[in-house]
């Protein structure tokens, strides 16, 4: 997936669209894919964005955990070699897998609708999955910490602004602007807003309902009442499953036609992480608290 454009899995974060910026040719696609009559929405949000096509271009949240924790052995290498003795222990794993309902809160509510009837009931539109909060760095070893930070980063560069880069984020956001203008989309966004009309709460867009709940301190009673309406519509309008299904079918021309570039962004991706494998093979217990001091350049 490419992880600087539509999620950050490794944060649990997952946005639906890109840069708006037009550099990818706007006749790229001119075709509205066929989709089946009744194309079955995915089990979540979050499973319909990982499984897009233009989703295999970039890392998957495997290959984002593995960065972390070879990111987190390269600093711990070099902060005990700095003499911070005490920094593993108050780093904490990333976790490696989600839940069923960890995967259905990841983003429930978007351009889509509402997909997550559990999450609906008992959290409304306020989702978040909870990540591990290390210790903040402080005085000095908040400035050895981006010493250290800059040394990893150059131990395995970033691929944000490659010309792959680019072009996946441009690829992203042109799906999007063409599954939102496609027809069977308004349509099914329609038959949405008159469920929702129909049951009391009137909306127009279901990304901007759920995100004009999100300054309240908590959720209320109301909340959840807008959101369970919002899931239940989102189903009888089959608006999750004619969304995904005309976006994968947008994604898989883009890809059709751009294979020569994110072919090799993919070859440069896999590159990276098989130098973080090694580095991380190198060092097996880099990422154990009694790891023994070291540079991580």
């Amino acid at each position: 997936m490419t992880a600087a454009c539509v999620m950050a899995l490794g944060l649990g974060l997952v946005a639906t669209g890109c840069s708006a910026g037009g550099s990818v040719n706007e006749l790229d696609t001119r075709t509205p894919p066929t989709i089946a009559s009744a194309p079955p929405p995915p089990v979540t949000g979050y499973d319909g964005l990982i499984g897009l096509p233009l989703s295999a271009y970039g890392t998957s949240e495997q290959d984002d955990h593995l960065l972390y924790r070879t990111n987190e052995a390269l600093i711990a290498r070099c902060m005990t070699g700095l003499g911070h003795r005490g920094y593993l222990s108050e780093r904490r794993p990333q976790s490696t897998s989600r839940t069923k309902s960890q995967r259905e809160a990841v983003r429930p509510a978007g351009a889509w609708g509402y997909i997550g009837s559990a999450t609906a009931e008992r959290l409304g539109f306020h989702v978040a999955v909870p990540v591990p909060k290390a210790k903040d760095p402080v005085g000095r070893e908040l400035k050895d910490y981006n010493t250290c930070w800059k040394r990893a980063d150059k131990e395995i560069p970033s691929l944000a602004g490659t010309r792959g880069w680019k072009l996946a984020q441009d690829l992203f956001g042109r799906s999007f602007r063409q599954t939102a203008a496609d027809s069977r989309v308004k349509a099914a966004r329609e038959r949405w807003a008159t469920c929702m009309g129909e049951a009391g709460h009137p909306a127009g867009d279901p990304e901007k309902l759920a995100d004009g709940f999100l300054n309240a301190e908590k959720v209320t009673p109301r909340e959840i009442d807008v959101a369970t309406a919002a899931e239940s519509c989102t189903r009888s309008s089959r608006l999750a499953g004619i969304y995904f299904a005309v976006l994968t079918g947008y994604q898989r021309q883009l890809v059709s036609a751009h294979t020569d570039v994110l072919t090799g962004y993919q070859r440069q991706v896999r590159e990276r992480i098989e130098r973080a494998e090694a580095i991380l093979s190198a060092h097996p217990t880099a990422t154990h608290p009694s790891t023994p001091g070291g540079s991580a350049a």
